[in-house]
């Protein structure tokens, strides 16, 4: 946990990686801010609200993304290194910030385009044993595209992370949350073909039956 305040978060200087995004009655955004030698992403949010059973009146969607960023990070599964949450009430409504640090050396899918077929098929194993093991825990990603799988080579395979985790949710069924996921990830991904889509649902098989 940062030793740095709300104010600290909500005011630093950084480049806009997602400019304020305004929806759900209020607006959320993300900046990019080089502290200490590392760069964050700050999330910074002002009235902008999830519903669920457990808060039926709303609360904010960075906390939501933090609570799943620790449960990830309890069981294992890469994401990127939670730094700090906060939330607070203001005469405007519900500011709320998320900071990670910066996953170094990772892409996003697409970014591994022009891998030769062994390369790529190393790494839908590695995405579906990532992904077996989220869904065996009965969570659901819930916005599973290609640009929020991020992976780094490591020597002869490669580490992978997920990110952009504030529509994370526990799923009754654990073959459930898979399902959504996957049929998700099939349509919004450019880079896996059939074989490797294959590799991919054979690792997660066998990750999700707890092999």
């Amino acid at each position: 946990m940062s030793e740095r305040d709300f104010d600290f978060w909500w005011n630093v200087a950084g480049d806009w990686v997602e400019p304020p995004n305004y929806r759900r009655n209020g607006w959320s955004g993300m900046v990019r801010a080089s502290i200490d030698g590392r760069i964050h992403y700050v999330k910074r949010q002002l009235n902008h609200r999830c519903y669920t059973l457990g808060h039926p009146f709303g609360w904010p969607t960075a906390s939501r993304e933090w609570q799943y960023l620790l449960r990830l990070r309890e069981l294992g599964i890469g994401a990127p290194v939670p730094v700090f949450h906060g939330a607070r009430r203001t005469v405007e409504g519900v500011e709320a910030v998320v900071v990670t640090e910066e996953l170094t050396g990772y892409r996003d899918l697409s970014g591994w385009a022009g891998l030769a077929p062994d390369a790529r098929r190393a790494l839908a194993a590695t995405v579906g044993a990532l992904l077996g093991r989220l869904h065996r825990a009965r969570l659901q990603h819930s916005s599973l595209y290609g640009k929020h799988v991020m992976a780094r080579r490591d020597g002869e395979g490669f580490t992978v992370a997920l990110i952009d985790l504030e529509k994370m949710r526990p799923r009754l069924f654990a073959g459930m949350a898979a399902r959504h996921d996957l049929e998700q990830l099939r349509r919004r991904q450019d880079l896996f073909d059939d074989a490797d889509w294959a590799a991919l649902t054979a690792a997660h098989a066998a990750r999700f039956s707890g092999a």
